[in-house]
């Protein structure tokens, strides 16, 4: 995978990941401050209605000033400035609090105004009554009481199992997308390892492969005639050695970031010349070339990746048993158009995007492959159309032959 691709990836998931967070907690915030409105507005109004109990128990009217104030997120004074009976107080407030659907435990106190203290306060578990010492009897008219949630904050955040569920699933996604990112840069560190011994070996074996292929020239010239088979046999193993050897280094620049220079390419000359070529290089094969130019002229192109392309294409057609290769080029205002046709052995259906794969080999009776090779050759040529910013199409039937064509943006 290229650098850019991780770092679209890893950007991508960042944000995805802040994102996720932002909105789950932007969502809890706002949860938690619409439970707390409720549950203080149900506090308020359920100590407004002991306020009226009272009142209504001492013949009083109800005050005109709201007696109620919270003086912080769980904490509620009022002011009653009447008598209060501790027995109903309590009671009154455990009522009214569970009329509301709140179930949390509560403290509450009495102070007395006039002489600045407070005068009782008791703890209060609404599940169950706790045995307590006798309450005593206030005797000034000036009080108020306070009412005070200890848990209010714990509980509010109790009701968000779902919330709860969404961050543990969240930093499961975290936790995964640390992993992955780990086992990408891993593979990719890997992958770079494994090119630049491809790229190492590949040159290393370029220098002693050029230097067998002269030595075993000047020998054909010096060795007599009948040694000259042997020698013959050793330049057909390096060309093939030097082919595999090209395959790995082209399959090694697929995969790097490096752009590819185009320049204008005589489309007509080119064709000739290569056609030339390999009619001298395949001579003892008895093939029979045919190539057909409809209107060619400049192309803007890489004309030794191109020259790659079509020796892959017709290197592959000679292997699997064609006597006849044509070449088809035309060209409009927009695109070029190549054909490689061939009367070889076919290939099924089945197999047509699967051989443009790396490494992929049409599989063979007990798995046995009578033509040598990496399953590179195909793969390159697709790659490299690709860097071209062209297309490749293939059509072929078994026993009936193959079409490649390929399609090349002139500019």
């Amino acid at each position: 995978m290229k650098n850019a691709h991780i770092r679209v990836l890893v950007i991508l998931a960042i944000l995805s990941l802040v994102g996720i967070i932002g909105t789950q907690v932007f969502w809890l915030n706002r949860a938690i401050a619409q439970q707390d409105q409720v549950f203080n507005h149900n506090v308020q109004v359920a100590l407004r209605n002991v306020v009226e109990s009272l009142c209504e128990a001492n013949g009083k009217d109800f005050p005109s000033i709201n007696p109620i104030e919270q003086v912080s997120g769980n904490y509620f004074i009022v002011r009653t400035n009447d008598k209060i009976d501790l027995t109903n107080l309590e009671y009154l407030i455990s009522a009214e609090i569970k009329k509301r659907a709140i179930t949390q435990d509560f403290e509450y106190g009495v102070y007395d105004c006039a002489n600045d203290q407070m005068v009782y306060a008791e703890n209060v578990n609404l599940e169950y009554a706790e045995d307590r010492d006798p309450i005593p009897v206030l005797k000034n008219d000036e009080y108020y009481f306070g009412v005070y949630f200890p848990e209010k904050s714990r509980n509010l955040f109790a009701g968000f199992d779902l919330w709860k569920f969404t961050t543990a699933i969240s930093l499961v996604v975290i936790i995964f997308f640390g992993f992955a990112l780990f086992v990408i840069l891993r593979q990719k560190r890997l992958s770079e390892v494994q090119k630049d011994f491809i790229n190492n070996v590949s040159h290393e074996l370029k220098t002693p492969l050029a230097t067998l292929t002269l030595a075993s020239s000047t020998l054909n010239e010096r060795t007599a005639e009948k040694d000259k088979k042997y020698v013959g046999i050793i330049q057909k193993e390096v060309g093939r050695l030097q082919k595999n050897v090209e395959d790995i280094l082209h399959s090694a620049l697929l995969e790097s970031d490096r752009k590819i220079q185009k320049e204008s390419v005589d489309l007509g000359d080119f064709l000739e010349r290569l056609m030339d070529e390999v009619r001298e290089e395949y001579a003892s094969s008895m093939i029979g070339w045919d190539l057909k130019l409809n209107g060619v002229s400049n192309l803007k192109s890489n004309q030794t990746l191109l020259e790659n392309v079509l020796r892959n294409l017709i290197d592959n057609a000679v292997k699997y048993g064609a006597k006849n290769i044509e070449l088809q080029v035309s060209q409009d205002s927009k695109k070029t158009m190549i054909s490689v046709i061939d009367d070889g052995v076919g290939i099924e259906s089945k197999h047509h995007k699967k051989i443009f794969r790396k490494f992929y080999r049409i599989p063979e009776p007990n798995n046995q492959h009578n033509q040598k090779g990496f399953g590179l050759g195909l793969h390159i040529v697709s790659s490299l159309i690709r860097k071209l910013g062209g297309k490749i199409q293939l059509e072929s039937e078994p026993g009936k032959g193959s079409t490649f064509k390929i399609t090349l943006p002139n500019g």
